[in-house]
């Protein structure tokens, strides 16, 4: 098995997909978001890329069962029900509900690859199940971060690192350079733990500014949402 990371989702345009996995990470804060709602009962979670979109999609599957997520610039869309943070995702709220959700970056990216093998989201909270099933099933794959505005996010690198180094150290993958550069991104994690690295990041001190630094504790609990969301004919469901 292969392991690539792309550090933008611009960079895989033209590349071949059909016969590769891919990865799909924004840890702050849309992968988070999605995971955290399927884990907690919603039924699917459709990404869209723009509030339009996110609008004729709600009217036409039916606002008694439809719940709009998302954010622009870091803050929920004026009329939406929930915003992009995880904490709000809670089991009362998104029970049973369809999930529609338009984030800036993350489901723009996801939505980007649909024409991949297999399309799976990943975080650090559902990290160690990602890496279970790049185990299991040892096709190539490609780890995508979801940057930020078009801009490398060291918090998705260092997430594909982490994976990428725990599927080599199991001795089942290859890594090209671009992997061996996200793996030594993850290595610089040390002193301080997981949340004061994101938070030193350009996304992280954002998000503090604005007010949402509880987020960045959330989106940084290692495992805490074991679960696997695959992305399949437009809606991204839990796998088993």
């Amino acid at each position: 098995m292969l392991i690539d990371v792309l550090i933008l989702p611009q960079l895989g345009n033209h590349r071949e997909l059909s016969n590769k996995r891919i990865v799909a990470l924004d840890v702050l804060r849309a992968t988070s978001t999605i995971v955290t709602a399927l884990s907690n009962g919603a039924a699917e979670v459709i990404p869209v890329g723009e509030y339009d979109e996110a609008l004729l999609l709600v009217r036409s599957i039916g606002r008694s069962i439809c719940l709009l997520g998302g954010e622009r610039k870091g803050y929920k869309i004026e009329g939406f029900d929930l915003g992009n943070s995880p904490r709000e995702y809670t089991g009362e709220k998104v029970g049973g509900k369809k999930i529609i959700l338009c984030t800036t970056n993350g489901t723009k990216a996801i939505k980007a690859f649909a024409g991949a093998a297999e399309v799976l989201i990943g975080s650090y909270l559902n990290i160690n199940r990602i890496v279970e099933c790049l185990l299991q099933n040892r096709m190539d794959t490609t780890l995508v971060c979801s940057g930020r505005e078009g801009k490398l996010s060291l918090e998705d690198l260092a997430c594909a690192g982490m994976i990428a180094r725990s599927v080599s150290e199991a001795g089942a993958a290859e890594l090209t350079d671009a992997a061996k550069a996200a793996v030594f991104t993850a290595k610089q994690i040390r002193k301080g733990g997981l949340t004061k690295f994101v938070s030193e990041t350009e996304h992280g001190r954002y998000l503090k500014k604005i007010g949402m630094e509880s987020d960045l504790k959330a989106c940084t609990a290692i495992d805490s949402v074991p679960v696997l969301p695959r992305f399949q004919d437009g809606r991204i469901i839990l796998i088993g």
